[in-house]
């Protein structure tokens, strides 16, 4: 349990210490390392996945009895061949991640300290202890962005088939080169809206249909019959968060429209096709959103006292998240092959 508060408690003092700090990217770079050994020097944790991924890897070359993506099954492979155990392929997995989203948050938010520790307290565990398949093909659709907003359509569209040989999700992306550049006006946003409720009650049969045409696996159907109890209270915090950036983005520029539109279909998606579990697994796609909109929030309240109160809410909630967090994935019974 140390180890688990330790972390939270490194990346709570940074944001509150060194949040607006000059030399805010340089700093980040310690603790973002020692997440990386930590979060990659797991033993047990990450529930039934872990179990699944760790059988998985250890099978003969070649084997794929759960169907998975054929580049994955590559990069197990390669990864045996270079002689690294399962331990040490989550520890080079743990550090390519954490220093990809290190570049992604230095790249796009305005408090990249903030944007890892609201990273830390929601999902950070869910994509890195349990997901890891579909999180390898959320990190580079997250890279693909920049393409999006360079205008690189062939580049975009080779990362986004890059991603779908990891996992069969990532082929939901190839039309948001178009639609993430799309800038909503009133009218349009009531439109879009107003299309997902009468999706919903339909939500069922298109999720069917959807995955029968792309030829999913039946894993993935089994899903389609889950009803995710919990979604309202996380479709209740996009709702609000959703709001209060269209306030904040009335003006924005072509980069902050794209993060802005990030948020707005995922919360399309939610409304959609609310009842489904693997929903959330597509949502994740769209979580950058999230990390970078909290922060460029924070940033743009002109009045000072507001700002800050708002970061002191902001810092306390999160340490409720985090609370959550790693309550329902059992987070608290960490331990690690270091010691």
């Amino acid at each position: 349990m140390i180890f688990v508060l330790g972390i939270f408690g490194i990346f709570l003092f940074y944001t509150i210490f060194f949040t607006e700090d000059p030399y805010e990217k340089f700093l980040l770079i310690m603790p973002v390392f020692l997440l990386s050994i930590y979060t990659g020097t797991r033993i047990n944790v990450g529930g039934y996945d872990y179990h699944v991924y760790k059988y998985f890897y250890e099978l003969p070359y070649f084997q794929n009895p759960y169907g998975y993506e054929y580049f994955f099954i590559l990069l197990r492979d390669f990864s045996k061949f270079l002689g690294l155990n399962y331990n040490f392929f989550l520890l080079f997995l743990s550090f390519i991640f954490n220093f990809i989203i290190y570049k992604l948050f230095i790249s796009y938010s305005r408090y990249p300290t903030l944007s890892f520790l609201i990273y830390l307290s929601t999902f950070y565990y869910w994509h890195n202890f349990t997901i890891i398949r579909n999180f390898i093909a959320i990190i580079i659709f997250w890279i693909s962005l920049k393409y999006i907003f360079e205008k690189k359509l062939f580049t975009y569209i080779l990362l986004v088939t890059l991603a779908c040989f990891f996992h069969k999700t990532a082929i939901i992306l190839y039309p948001l080169y178009f639609l993430l550049n799309y800038r909503f006006t009133k009218k349009s946003l009531s439109f879009l809206f107003i299309l997902s409720f009468i999706i919903n009650p339909l939500s069922f049969i298109i999720f069917k249909l959807n995955i029968l045409f792309l030829g999913l696996s039946d894993r993935l159907n089994r899903y389609s019959h889950i009803i995710e109890h919990g979604n309202f209270y996380e479709f209740l915090e996009l709702l609000i968060f959703v709001i209060i950036l269209l306030f904040y983005l009335k003006d924005s520029t072509q980069k902050e429209n794209i993060l802005l539109n990030l948020n707005i279909f995922a919360l399309f998606i939610f409304i959609s096709f609310y009842r489904f579990a693997i929903i959330l697994r597509v949502l994740d796609y769209f979580r950058l959103g999230i990390f970078i909109g909290i922060p460029f929030i924070i940033f743009n309240i002109s009045n000072k006292y507001l700002k800050y109160l708002s970061f002191i809410i902001l810092c306390s909630y999160l340490v409720f998240k985090y609370y959550n967090t790693i309550t329902d994935y059992a987070i608290y019974n960490y331990q690690t092959w270091l010691i």
